[in-house]
């Protein structure tokens, strides 16, 4: 009896001691379960990437991501088969990846893309520079699940921000190609581009009156968001500058 009332006092403060994680731990579990169901398969990139030469100015951009499942009839099917095989009866919705804060910083050296939670705190950060596309200062659980590799995502970045001339280079010789339709660099009105394998749609990418830009990749049944965020006072902001520390 001595040893059940043991157990059963140690289940209940390992209970409390998880439900008192810190914030962060819970973005991070949020992060990992809805990107085990958003993403049935890896997702590799392929396409050629544009020179980080091409960029002649340092930028710096504040973004709300969103990333979400493209409500295809297979999608669908997958969501379904999710809810059915999961434990806690709860929906595929529920699950899905919250939405994040990006700060975006673009120069010729380097691009970098420091991805927050909604409360400041910092989970991971994309770098593409000339060794390559990878991803740093982030917890290797949230790297094991992620929905997409930083190859993937360094990519679809440069194909919303940088300039038609620099894919259409990057893109010369293969069977690679951009379709833009309006002017894309005019970034508060509406205008799309269509990137394309062999003839085949890879990307739609979709820009409102308001900046938002919508890409959709049909092959992974993924939808990602980029959505300008202005910029806080910097009396009231929390330092979430590239090369700022991480929030605990």
């Amino acid at each position: 009896m001595k040893n059940m009332s043991f157990a059963s006092h140690a289940d209940s403060t390992g209970l409390r001691s998880r439900l008192g994680l810190a914030s962060l731990a819970v973005v991070a579990t949020l992060l990992l379960g809805g990107c085990s169901l958003l993403a049935p398969k890896p997702l590799e990139a392929v396409s050629p990437m544009p020179a980080l030469a091409s960029l002649e100015q340092t930028s710096t951009q504040r973004l709300i991501l969103r990333v979400a499942r493209i409500e295809s009839d297979d999608s669908a099917q997958r969501a379904v088969d999710a809810d059915a095989d999961a434990e806690t009866g709860e929906s595929a919705q529920e699950h899905n990846l919250p939405p994040l804060i990006g700060v975006l910083r673009q120069s010729p050296e380097a691009m970098r893309l420091v991805m927050l939670s909604v409360q400041g705190q910092r989970l991971l950060t994309l770098v593409h520079d000339a060794d390559g596309s990878r991803f740093e200062k982030a917890r290797p659980e949230v790297l094991e699940k992620l929905p997409f590799s930083a190859d993937w995502l360094a990519r679809r970045i440069a194909w919303v921000h940088w300039p038609q001339a620099a894919i259409d280079d990057a893109f010369a010789n293969t069977g690679w190609q951009l379709v833009q339709r309006g002017d894309w660099q005019q970034g508060r009105q509406p205008a799309q581009r269509i990137i394309t394998q062999d003839g085949v749609t890879i990307a739609e990418l979709t820009r409102d009156a308001s900046g938002r830009v919508t890409l959709r990749d049909p092959a992974a049944d993924m939808q990602l968001t980029l959505e300008p965020l202005a910029a806080p006072s910097t009396q009231n902001a929390p330092d979430d500058s590239p090369e700022a520390p991480a929030h605990d």
